[in-house]
C-alpha cells in the first residue's frame, strides 16, 4: 500500500467507533422497543401476528442485553477510577451474560501483550472478533467464541446487537487505554513519537515537539521522510526499517547542528510500527567525548570490564599492549583460555590467582600484579596491572576497571641486572680469559632474554674479517632449537663499527641502521627477532666482542643498550687487568723505549716552547674526552706554564699543587684531551714505567709480554704521533720478586681488579693531587672539581675504594 491509499483508507480500513456510540447505540435500542411495542392502530401486534410479536420481543431483548452490556463498559471505562487491567479482567468475566446463549460462550480481551479471558477459552474458526488501536499503536482486541458444538447449534453468523457490542466496546476500551498512555507519555521527560507501520505518525508527546520542532497535530498522519526528508537514506531510516522488519529494538544517534543538541533515538518494536523514544543526550556526548579523549591519549592501557568479567570496552593503548584490535576484545571474558598469561617464573596463572578474580571475590582493589603475556604473533612482554572495582549503592559490582602499563623494559632490566650479579662475582674471582668468556655466555642464554650468545676476542688495529668472528666453543645457545652455527659473514660491518665507537650495535625486526640491512635480514632468517654486538672495552681499548642474539621484538632499546654497554665495560676492565697481569707476570717481556719530538702531544710542545723538563707521573680519565695529568716541571716557573697553557690552542685546565723557586718548577694537574703519548700506549696495553720530556723531546719507556703484538702497538702510536720513533727493544725474563715486591703485588691486583674505574681515578688522583700529604696540597674540592664530579661524590668513592683495598690486602694476608 503506497502513500496514497494509506491517507485515503484512513491508515487502515474502517476506523472502530468510539465511546459516543453508546449513546447511539442506547437510542437504537429505544427505537426498537418503541415500534416493536406497539401497532399503528394501537392493537397489541402480537394478538394478530404472534410470529411478527415474538421476533420483535427478541429483537428487543437482544438490543437490550447489548445496552446493559454498553451500559457496563461505560461503568468500567468511561471514568475510570480504578487499574484499567482490574476494569478489563472484571468486564471479560461478565461479558458472556449479555450473549445469546450465554452458558456456552467464552470471552478474551487482549490488551497489548496482556491477556484477559474467561475459564476454559479456546477459538474457533466462526468466533466474533473486534481489533483496535491505541494512538501508541497497542493492539486491543475482543475475541467471543461459543462452546456449544451440539448438532443444529452451530453459530454460522453473530446477531448485529453482538457484532455492535464487540466494535463499541472495544471503542471504549481503547480509548481508556490511551488516555492511560497519553497520561504517561506526558508526564515522562523522554520526548515519545509513535509511527504506524507505514511510518505515518500517530502521536509525538510534548518533550518530542519540542526536540522536533512540529506540534502533535501538525504530524499525525504524515509520513515521517516526508516531514523529514534530510533524515530519508541515512541511519536513522536504516535502523527504524531495522526494526519494522525484525521486532528487534535498535537505537541511533542524531546531532542537531541548529540547536548544537545531540539526541539519542531509542527505536522499538509495537504492534502496529514503531515507537521512538527521544533522550537528549548533549551533556553526556560532551563528557563522554572528554572521556574518549583522555582514554585515547593515555599513556597506559585501560579496560572496562562488566561486573561479570567481560571485557566491554579498551582504549587504543590496551589494543597495542594485548596485540588484538578492539573488536577482537570486547566482548572476551577476562579468563577465557586464549589468554596466556603467566607468572614470573613462566608458570601460567590459574583463574583462581588472577587479579580480577580477586577483585570479584573480595571487592576490593589490587595495584602492582606483574605478569607476562604471550601476544597472538608470539612475542612476549611485561604488563604491570592495576585493577579496581566500580560498585552501585548496594554493594554490588558494576564495572571493574583494569589499567594495564607496559613495564617489559624495566622487568627485563631487572632481570639482566640479577643475571649480571653473578657474573661480576664471575669476573672477580677470574685469572684467566677462558674462565669467564664461556660462562658468561652461559649465563646471559639462561635467561628468557637471550637465545644465542658468544665472545669473540679482538686484536687491537687489525681489520676485522670473518675468521675474526667464527663461531668456537664458547658459543652457548639457550635450547637446540637455536640454529648452529652462526655464520659470521653478516656482523662484519657492524663489528667493525662497534670496535671504531666502543658502542652497542644492534638491529631489530623493525628498526635497523641502513649499513646493516644485510645483517638485520639475516638475523630474521635464523628465526631471532633482533641481534646486538657489545664491545668489551676499557680505556678506549676493546679487548672482545660479545654477540648476542634474541627473539623478543622489542630488544636492544636505548635502556637496555646502556645496560649492556656498562656491562661490555666492566668485562672489558677485567680483561685488561688480565692483560696486565700477563705483562706484570710475564716470565719473558719486551722493554720498549719511544722517543718523540712530535708538536701534536702537549707536552713536548710545552717542554719545547719553555725549555724545560716535564715529568708525567700518571693519566687518569676524567670522562670520554677529558684526561687529567699529574705533572712535575723543572726549569720554568709555573707562571710561564700557565702563560702558555692559557696561549696555545689546547683547551687546557692548570691547577698548581706545588711551586718551587729554585729551581723554578713546580707539580701541577692539567686537564686536556687526549694528547697524551702515554696515554696511547696504556690504551694498546702497555706498562708505562718512565715519561719524560725535556727540551721538547719525549722518551717513553714501557713494557709488554713478547708474546704481544708489538708491531701493531708501534703502527698505533707512530699513526697518531708520526714523529716517534721505537729506539730500542729489549727482551728479558724477570726475576724472582722479594716478599715486599710481592705485598706490592697483592695491592696492585686488588686495585686492578676489586675496584671500580672511577674508584681507581679518585686515589691516582688524590695521590698524586697530594690530598694525602700533610698538610694537604689540595683539598677534595679541588680535586672533585678536576675530575668533574662533586665534592660529595668525590669523598663517597675515595672512602669506599680505601676500604675496599684494605678489606681485600687483610683478606689475602690472612690466608
Amino acid at each position: 500500500m503506497d502513500r496514497q491509499d494509506r491517507q485515503e483508507d484512513g491508515g487502515g480500513g474502517e476506523r472502530p467507533k468510539r465511546a459516543d456510540s453508546v449513546e447511539a447505540d442506547s437510542d437504537a435500542s429505544r427505537d426498537v422497543s418503541e415500534s416493536d411495542a406497539h401497532t399503528p392502530d394501537g392493537d397489541n401486534g402480537a394478538d394478530e401476528n404472534p410470529e411478527f410479536g415474538e421476533a420483535a420481543e427478541r429483537k428487543l431483548h437482544e438490543w437490550t442485553d447489548a445496552f446493559d452490556a454498553l451500559e457496563r463498559a461505560s461503568e468500567l471505562f468511561v471514568a475510570l477510577d480504578k487499574d484499567i487491567d482490574d476494569s478489563v479482567r472484571t468486564y471479560v468475566s461478565e461479558l458472556p451474560q449479555w450473549f445469546r446463549d450465554s452458558q456456552a460462550i467464552e470471552a478474551k480481551i487482549r490488551v497489548g501483550d496482556d491477556v484477559f479471558e474467561t475459564d476454559g477459552f479456546h477459538p474457533t474458526p466462526d468466533a466474533l472478533t473486534a481489533k483496535a488501536h491505541t494512538h501508541v499503536g497497542t493492539t486491543v482486541s475482543m475475541t467471543v467464541v461459543s462452546t456449544d458444538r451440539r448438532p443444529g447449534t452451530g453459530r454460522e453468523a453473530w446477531l448485529p446487537s453482538e457484532r455492535e457490542l464487540a466494535e463499541t466496546t472495544i471503542s471504549l476500551i481503547t480509548s481508556a487505554v490511551d488516555r492511560r498512555e497519553i497520561d504517561s507519555l506526558k508526564r515522562v521527560s523522554d520526548g515519545v513519537a509513535v509511527l504506524d507501520c507505514d511510518l505515518t505518525y500517530r502521536y509525538v508527546n510534548q518533550q518530542a515537539e519540542q526536540l522536533l520542532g512540529r506540534d502533535n497535530e501538525e504530524l499525525r498522519g504524515e509520513y515521517v521522510w516526508d516531514v523529514f526528508p534530510e533524515a530519508a537514506d541515512t541511519i536513522a531510516e536504516e535502523k527504524i526499517r531495522t526494526t519494522l522488519d525484525t521486532g528487534s529494538s535498535t537505537s541511533f544517534e542524531r546531532y542537531n547542528t541548529e540547536k548544537e543538541q545531540w539526541v539519542e533515538a531509542s527505536v522499538h518494536p509495537s504492534d502496529d510500527g514503531v515507537i521512538i523514544v527521544f533522550t537528549e543526550i548533549t551533556d553526556s556526548k560532551v563528557a563522554e567525548r572528554d572521556l574518549d579523549h583522555i582514554l585515547e591519549t593515555a599513556p597506559i592501557g585501560i579496560v572496562f570490564l562488566t561486573g561479570e568479567g567481560e571485557i566491554a570496552r579498551a582504549n587504543a593503548r590496551a589494543e597495542a599492549l594485548l596485540g588484538l584490535s578492539r573488536s577482537r576484545i570486547e566482548g572476551v571474558a577476562y579468563d577465557h583460555p586464549d589468554w596466556d598469561i603467566w607468572d614470573e617464573a613462566g608458570n601460567p596463572i590459574p583463574r583462581e590467582n588472577h587479579p580480577v578474580t580477586h577483585v570479584r571475590r573480595t571487592g576490593e582493589a589490587i595495584q602492582g600484579f606483574i605478569h607476562g603475556i604471550t601476544g597472538p604473533d608470539g612475542s612476549e612482554r611485561w604488563l604491570s596491572s592495576n585493577v579496581a572495582p566500580v560498585k552501585r549503592e548496594d554493594g554490588s559490582i558494576e564495572q571493574i576497571i583494569v589499567a594495564l602499563e607496559d613495564v617489559t623494559v624495566p622487568k627485563r632490566l631487572e632481570q639482566l641486572t640479577e643475571t649480571f650479579q653473578p657474573v661480576s662475582e664471575l669476573l672477580n674471582s677470574a685469572t684467566a680469559d677462558e674462565e669467564i668468556e664461556r660462562p658468561i655466555c652461559e649465563l646471559l642464554t639462561d635467561t628468557r632474554e637471550y637465545q644465542y650468545a658468544r665472545i669473540n676476542e679482538y686484536t687491537l688495529e687489525t681489520e676485522l674479517t670473518e675468521s675474526d668472528l667464527e663461531e668456537e666453543s664458547g658459543a652457548v645457545a639457550a635450547n637446540e632449537s637455536v640454529t648452529r652455527p652462526i655464520q659470521s659473514r653478516t656482523e662484519v660491518a657492524p663489528a667493525a663499527v662497534a670496535v671504531e665507537t666502543a658502542e652497542v650495535q644492534a638491529v631489530r625486526r623493525n628498526q635497523s641502521d641502513s649499513r646493516f640491512e644485510r645483517w638485520r635480514t639475516y638475523t630474521l632468517e635464523q628465526g631471532f627477532q633482533g641481534g646486538a654486538i657489545v664491545p668489551l672495552a676499557h680505556r678506549g681499548r676493546v679487548y672482545g666482542l660479545l654477540v648476542l642474539y634474541t627473539d623478543r621484538g622489542k630488544a636492544f632499546r636505548d635502556r637496555e643498550r646502556a645496560l649492556l654497554s656498562t656491562f661490555g665495560k666492566r668485562v672489558g676492565q677485567v680483561l685488561h687487568s688480565l692483560a696486565t697481569e700477563r705483562i706484570l707476570h710475564a716470565d719473558e717481556v719486551a722493554e720498549l723505549t719511544f722517543e718523540s719530538t712530535d708538536s701534536a702531544s702537549f707536552f713536548v710542545s710545552a717542554s719545547e716552547r719553555l725549555d724545560c723538563t716535564i715529568d708525567i707521573r700518571d693519566t687518569i680519565p676524567a670522562s670520554d674526552e677529558m684526561l687529567v695529568h699529574y705533572a712535575s716541571i723543572r726549569g720554568a716557573s709555573l707562571d710561564a706554564f700557565r702563560d702558555f697553557t692559557e696561549s696555545a690552542d689546547w683547551a687546557a685546565q692548570l691547577r698548581q699543587l706545588r711551586q718551587t723557586e729554585d729551581p723554578p718548577g713546580g707539580d701541577v694537574e692539567i686537564g686536556l684531551s687526549r694528547q697524551s703519548l702515554a696515554q696511547a700506549l696504556v690504551t694498546d696495553g702497555a706498562v708505562v714505567t718512565t715519561d719524560t720530556v725535556t727540551d721538547g723531546r719525549a722518551e717513553i719507556v714501557c713494557e709488554v709480554p713478547l708474546s704481544s703484538d708489538i708491531r701493531s702497538l708501534v703502527t698505533h702510536v707512530q699513526e697518531s704521533f708520526p714523529e716517534t720513533t721505537l729506539v730500542s727493544k729489549r727482551e728479558y725474563t724477570t726475576p724472582a720478586k722479594s716478599d715486599a715486591h710481592a705485598l706490592g703485588q697483592v695491592l696492585g691486583d686488588i686495585f686492578e681488579t676489586e675496584l671500580t674505574d672511577r674508584q681507581q681515578q679518585i686515589l691516582r688522583a688524590a695521590m698524586y693531587g697530594g690530598y694525602f700529604k700533610s698538610p694537604r696540597e689540595s683539598t677534595a674540592t679541588e680535586i672533585a672539581d678536576a675530575l668533574l664530579l662533586t665534592q660529595s661524590t668525590f669523598s663517597y668513592h675515595l672512602r669506599n675504594a680505601q676500604q675496599t683495598l684494605f678489606e681485600r690486602l687483610f683478606d689475602r694476608l690472612q690466608r
